[in-house]
């Protein structure tokens, strides 16, 4: 066989089928500019992103995924490593939507346009927006198969201008109630899914006000599921809660974390293997279908 026909053959082979935390795990590199760890992504490092992550890819049938979490506890990151999964894996037009279009800038400028330049496998795809007819903007990114359009939640016309079989919702809690007389944002954002019936839907935000939160409604119509992780004295699975920490004479630096089983004391240093045997819980199995749900605290 010559290596015409090798190459020939080797064409037909379907593509392997990755997750979106494997595809990151294999591919994605974290950039100087943008991350304080650059170098080869690891989903070990944050685990507990790894569940909603692989939501989002094309072998889980959950078609919504709402992420309430604290800040920087990596949902962003999370999503990032989804867009370049589409664009790299599972190509189709994608609407990311910022709760302004200044955000969705400053969003392009610090955090995508790095990812894209330094992952070798984005760079082929999305050359720099310097380039000639790149089909590269700030706001618009195209790849073989698709497109990225950012947005912002306070621009009614950008939010119907296209279907889109995925679509991320960042930060929704800052998002405003109705858009130039249109209607609620989120809810026109997920219209642009409507035809396909593969779609991916992702809202993140840290929760506001509580009974007033946007994404605290959309995470009490999940399946609720909450970090189970295993504490080092008795081995009991618990989420952690703040009111669990205790302290002497006030001190910070005397914290520590009591079990709420065994009531034994541990301190932070026991926290990575924790995170590494944690698992995720649905805390209402009654709710699954089509939506999960993941909270998350500043403890983990």
């Amino acid at each position: 066989m010559n290596a015409w026909e090798e190459g020939f053959l080797a064409g037909l082979k379907p593509e392997k089928s990755l997750t979106v935390s494997e595809w990151a795990d294999t591919y994605r590199i974290l950039s100087s500019k943008a991350s304080s760890e650059p170098g080869k992504w690891r989903t070990s490092r944050t685990p507990y992103l790894k569940e909603p992550m692989d939501c989002l890819g094309t072998q889980s049938s959950v078609q919504r995924v709402v992420m309430m979490f604290a800040a920087q506890t990596g949902k962003t990151e999370a999503q990032n490593c989804w867009l370049g999964y589409v664009i790299d894996h599972a190509p189709a037009p994608m609407l990311l939507v910022q709760p302004t279009l200044e955000m969705g800038k400053r969003l392009s400028k610090q955090r995508l346009e790095p990812m894209l330049q330094e992952t070798p496998c984005l760079a082929e795809k999305i050359p720099p927006p310097r380039s000639r007819d790149s089909g590269n903007s700030q706001f618009a990114k195209t790849f073989p198969g698709g497109v990225l359009i950012l947005t912002g939640a306070n621009s009614a016309a950008s939010l119907k201008s296209m279907p889109a079989k995925y679509i991320g919702l960042d930060e929704v809690d800052a998002y405003p109630g109705d858009v130039d007389g249109e209607g609620d944002p989120v809810a026109l954002a997920e219209k642009r899914a409507s035809t396909f019936t593969k779609r991916k839907i992702l809202l993140t935000s840290t929760p506001t006000i509580k009974d007033f939160s946007r994404i605290e409604a959309e995470y009490e119509n999940s399946d609720q599921r909450k970090y189970f992780v295993p504490t080092p004295c008795c081995g009991a699975f618990q989420v952690l809660k703040f009111d669990q920490l205790r302290w002497k004479d006030k001190d910070p630096n005397t914290v520590k974390y009591e079990c709420e089983v065994c009531n034994k004391q541990f301190d932070e240093t026991a926290k990575t293997t924790m995170l590494r045997k944690g698992e995720w819980r649905a805390t209402k199995p009654e709710n699954a279908g089509k939506t999960a749900g993941f909270w998350l605290n500043g403890l983990n």
